[in-house]
């Protein structure tokens, strides 16, 4: 009877920290940052590849150590992109992203692809920069 109930105990906390693990995982996830991808400023702009963006993603980070703040790089369609400073336009933190919207964890702005505000306190849309595509490399316009 003994073994039972230890075999019970062991089984169900293995099931328990799986089932945590696995949690901890998707919730990390739901919460990353993209693909982040370093680049150089040369004449007030920052070129990336278009291979740098993976299948079925639609934005990649570009960080330059220049920059106080990244830029995220979004993939409108096939041949326009937008790039956005990931500074919060409420109170001028770091803003990250997922696979649904941008947001502040400071003061819980939100904001949707194209910079806009979806949730206060941010009343501001983010800044946004000019790009260009041409023969397979993306040029960010920084002036």
């Amino acid at each position: 009877m003994m073994q039972r109930r230890k075999f019970l105990k062991t089984s169900c906390t293995v099931c328990v920290g799986t089932l945590a693990g696995i949690t901890a995982i998707s919730l990390l996830e739901s919460c990353a940052t993209g693909k982040i991808v370093k680049s150089e400023i040369s004449n007030d702009t920052i070129t990336i590849a278009l291979s740098e963006f993976e299948q079925g993603k639609s934005y990649i980070i570009v960080r330059n150590s220049n920059l106080t703040y990244d830029i995220l790089l979004n993939k409108i369609n096939e041949t326009s992109y937008k790039a956005l400073l990931m500074q919060c336009t409420h109170y001028d933190n770091p803003v990250f992203a997922n696979s649904k919207e941008i947001f502040c964890p400071s003061h819980g702005s939100k904001f949707d692809f194209n910079g806009n505000v979806k949730q206060e306190p941010a009343t501001t849309s983010l800044k946004t920069y000019k790009t260009e595509l041409k023969d397979q490399i993306i040029t960010i316009f920084l002036k």
